[in-house]
């Protein structure tokens, strides 16, 4: 089995997590409202109204403290140092919403600017949470799914690429992410 493509998560692999469940106070209903916007069902303004009411704060508010958690992450430099040293087609499949893209669109061009393809969910109007993400991932990709490997920090996305035989790393550290892509016999 060859690696002939490799799928990397952005927030929590390539650049730092933002401290979603900080920000939503853990509110059980965010996660639907994330989701909805996530996948560009709904509009910003409408976004930010629902998200203000749910945390009960001026549209203003809401809109200032999102952007200061989801809009000051930086680049895992050590991540990104093994990222730029593959030679394998690198691909991009991320959780996003039209606001956070565009942050990652303007601040990270040089880890879009090495994926052959980037897939973000409000563009492609799936996340990681549907099985079928994955099945598009695969025909977009145009390879089997055992020449596929893909990166991310949430149990819940590997193990759903995973089921239909898609070859995973787990990322926890730096350290570890290197030594599974020995093990895969990646040349670093």
């Amino acid at each position: 089995m060859k690696i002939e493509a490799i799928v990397w998560d952005i927030g929590g692999v390539l650049i730092e997590d933002p401290s979603v469940n900080n920000f939503w106070k853990e509110n059980p209903d965010s996660k639907e409202l994330r989701e909805l916007f996530g996948t560009g069902k709904i509009s910003i303004n409408l976004f930010i109204s629902k998200g203000a009411k749910m945390l009960n704060m001026s549209k203003e508010k809401f809109l200032k403290k999102y952007k200061e958690v989801y809009l000051s992450v930086l680049i895992i430099k050590e991540v990104f140092d093994i990222y730029q040293r593959i030679q394998i087609n690198k691909y991009i499949l991320s959780d996003t919403n039209p606001i956070h893209a565009k942050y990652i669109q303007a601040n990270f061009k040089q880890i879009l600017k090495l994926a052959k393809g980037v897939f973000l969910s409000n563009q492609i109007k799936r996340r990681k949470s549907d099985l079928e993400t994955f099945e598009f991932l695969i025909k977009e990709i145009g390879l089997k799914s055992e020449h596929i490997l893909f990166i991310d920090n949430t149990k819940e996305h590997i193990e759903r690429a995973k089921s239909l035989g898609i070859n995973i790393i787990h990322y926890q550290t730096p350290k570890q992410l290197l030594e599974e892509l020995k093990r895969y016999g990646i040349k670093i």
